[in-house]
C-alpha cells in the first residue's frame, strides 16, 4: 500500500500530541508537587504517600498463583487437565543427516528476528515444531520446580489491573450488562513524560516495568513522527503480505482503510438523565473531580453519514516504562456508552479560541486485525492546523470477558495468554521503531 494514500506530504504543521493525565479523576486539581516546587534545574519524579491496599478475601484465580505455591485440590485437577491438553506429541522418527555437500543453505538472519529473538535459519523454519509442542518449557529453560510454564511478571500485573478495574469490578460489570454500554481495553504507544523536566521519564530502572504513576507528576504523550508513521505503515503492510503468501502457516492479518471525522457536543442535563443509572453515577463522580463528559459523533468523511455517537468514559490507566525501546505503553480501560437520541439539536463543545471546524478531528486510519482478538490502528489525526500520528492496539472485549469468566469459573481458559499476546505486540512494534545500537 502506498503511504501517500494515508499521509500528507506537504510541509507539516507543528505536531500536537494527544496528552492525558495519569490520574483521570484529577483534571482540575493542581499537583501538590507543582504548587510547592521551587523550579530547580533538574527535577526527579516526586513520590506521594500511597493509600494502603484494601484487604481482599476473594479466592484467587488459577493464573494468580506463583510457581511452587500449593494449589487447592480443584485447581490442581484443572492444572493437570490443561497440562494433558498441552502435552507435545511424540517426536517423529529420526531422519538420516544429509552428506556435507548437500547441507541446506543458510539464509541471512533478519534484523527483525534478531531484535525479537535469536536469528533464524532456513533449517529452523523447515523443522519448526507445531506451536502446541513449544508451550511447555524444556531443557535449560525448565526451572528446578519442574514448572511447565513461568509467568511474565509485567503481563501478570496487567492481568491484575484488568481484573481489579473491570473484570472483577461489580459496578463495571453491571454497567456493561446494558447492550448500549461497551467495555474498551486499548493500549497506546507513546512516552511517559516528567512534568518538571518535560522530558521522557527516566530512573534507576533499565528494563521494562510497571509504574506507580499515581505517585508521580507525569503525563502520557501518544505521538510519533511522520517518518516513524511511514516506517510502521510499511512494516505492517509487509506482515499482511507474509501472512497471506502461498503456503503461509501464520494467522492471516486483515486490514481496513477508513477516513472519518469526529465532532464533539456537550452532554446537557436533559440528555444526561436518559442514560443508564449506573453510567449516570460514574459520570457524576467524574464531574465532581473536574472531569467533562462529551458526546462524540463520528461521521464517514466521504458521505457525512453518522457512523456512531458515543460518550467515552475513562475508568483507569496503567503506564509501563520501557527504557530500552523507543516507546513506553499505556493500558487504558474505558466505557463506550451509545448515545441513541437525536443529535441535531445538540450544542457543539467548544474550547477557548477554537471554532466548531477547528474542534473537528479528521482521522485517516489503517486498521490491522487478526485472531478476532487484536486490532492495531495506525492513524493520522488532523485538528485545525496541527497533525498528529498515533499507534494503538485494541483488545477485543468480548473475547477478553469470555476467557476471564472461564478463569473465574475455574475452567480451562486463555485469559493470561491473551494479555501476554497484547504485551508481545506492544514490545515487537516498539522494538521495530527502536534504532539499532551502533556497532563498536
Amino acid at each position: 500500500m502506498d503511504i501517500s494514500a494515508l499521509v500528507n506530504h506537504d510541509t507539516e504543521a507543528a505536531v500536537l500530541p494527544r496528552r492525558s493525565l495519569s490520574r483521570p479523576t484529577s483534571l482540575s486539581a493542581s499537583s501538590p508537587v507543582t504548587s510547592t516546587a521551587k523550579s530547580p534545574t533538574v527535577h526527579k519524579p516526586t513520590l506521594k504517600q500511597m493509600p494502603p491496599k484494601r484487604r481482599r478475601h476473594d479466592p484467587k484465580p488459577i493464573w494468580a498463583y506463583r510457581e511452587g505455591e500449593e494449589l487447592p485440590p480443584e485447581l490442581q485437577q484443572l492444572e493437570e487437565q490443561q497440562r494433558q491438553q498441552l502435552r507435545p506429541p511424540p517426536p517423529p522418527p529420526a531422519q538420516p543427516h544429509p552428506p556435507p555437500s548437500q547441507a541446506p543453505p543458510r539464509v541471512q538472519a533478519s534484523p527483525i528476528a534478531h531484535r525479537n529473538g535469536p536469528p533464524a535459519s532456513a533449517h529452523d523454519f523447515a523443522h519448526a515444531p507445531h506451536p502446541a509442542a513449544t508451550t511447555e518449557l524444556v531443557g535449560f529453560e525448565r526451572p528446578i520446580s519442574d514448572s511447565p510454564q513461568v509467568y511474565d511478571d509485567v503481563s501478570r500485573q496487567v492481568c491484575d489491573f484488568l481484573w481489579r478495574e473491570a473484570i472483577g469490578n461489580d459496578v463495571v460489570r453491571n454497567a456493561i450488562a446494558d447492550p448500549h454500554v461497551k467495555l474498551e481495553v486499548e493500549a497506546r504507544w507513546g512516552q511517559v513524560i516528567d512534568r518538571h523536566s518535560n522530558q521522557r521519564l527516566r530512573g534507576v530502572w533499565e528494563s521494562e516495568c510497571v509504574l506507580k504513576s499515581g505517585a508521580m507528576d507525569v503525563k502520557f504523550e501518544s505521538t510519533m513522527t511522520l517518518e516513524q508513521h511511514k516506517k510502521m505503515n510499511l512494516y505492517l503492510n509487509e506482515q499482511i503480505q507474509r501472512s497471506k503468501a502461498p503456503g503461509a502457516t501464520r494467522v492471516a492479518i486483515n486490514y481496513e482503510h477508513t477516513r472519518e471525522i469526529d465532532e464533539f457536543y456537550e452532554l446537557n442535563q436533559e440528555e444526561f438523565k436518559t442514560l443508564n443509572p449506573i453510567v449516570q453515577r460514574l459520570i457524576h463522580a467524574h464531574s465532581q473531580t473536574g472531569g467533562r463528559s462529551r458526546i462524540r459523533v463520528t461521521k464517514k468523511k466521504e458521505t457525512g453519514e453518522v457512523k456512531d455517537a458515543i460518550i467515552k468514559h475513562r475508568l483507569a490507566n496503567l503506564e509501563i516504562s520501557s527504557p530500552r525501546t523507543e516507546w513506553d505503553y499505556r493500558i487504558g480501560i474505558n466505557l463506550e456508552i451509545d448515545f441513541v437520541r437525536p443529535i441535531e439539536n445538540l450544542k457543539p463543545a467548544l474550547e477557548a479560541g477554537k471554532t466548531v471546524e477547528s474542534m473537528q478531528r479528521q482521522k485517516d486510519r489503517i486498521s490491522y486485525a487478526w485472531l478476532d482478538a487484536y486490532q492495531v490502528d495506525l492513524t493520522q489525526v488532523t485538528q485545525g492546523m496541527s497533525k498528529n500520528h498515533e499507534l494503538e492496539l485494541e483488545l477485543d472485549s468480548k473475547m477478553l470477558l469470555s476467557h476471564a469468566d472461564k478463569a473465574r469459573r475455574k475452567e480451562p481458559n486463555q485469559f493470561e495468554s491473551l494479555i501476554t499476546g497484547m504485551m508481545n505486540n506492544l514490545r515487537v512494534l516498539s522494538r521495530e521503531m527502536t534504532p539499532s545500537a551502533p556497532v563498536a
